[in-house]
């Protein structure tokens, strides 16, 4: 998003300079290409930067450092040590908070 932010700023920016020479000199014979052009890098920045979120972080590959670390060390699921809460995760369902307040009325 920052790059696609980075060349829609740069467009129009090198766009405004060519129209300050085009004031300047006179010379009006490339002024609709400048707009041409301007638009069509505008568009090409957009569609490159749908077509990569599109694409989504798995359809990336790894570079050759990140594959080589995450096979010398695999993450972990399960937590080595007792963090104290161990109990919650075995219990098979959660009481929420309607939940409790209904068992404590039934108790009642």
């Amino acid at each position: 998003m920052l790059a696609f932010c980075v060349l829609v700023i740069l467009v129009h920016v090198l766009h405004g300079e060519y129209l300050g020479y085009v004031e300047l000199t006179g010379d009006r014979s490339f002024l609709i290409w400048s707009y041409i052009v301007k638009w069509m890098a505008l568009i090409a920045g957009l569609l490159i930067y749908i077509l990569y979120t599109i694409s989504g972080p798995k359809a990336r590959t790894l570079g050759a450092k990140e594959s080589k670390i995450r096979k010398e060390y695999p993450t972990k699921s399960t937590p080595i040590a007792d963090d104290g809460f161990d109990f919650l995760r075995e219990k098979k369902h959660l009481q929420n908070r309607a939940e409790k307040i209904i068992t404590q009325k039934k108790c009642e």
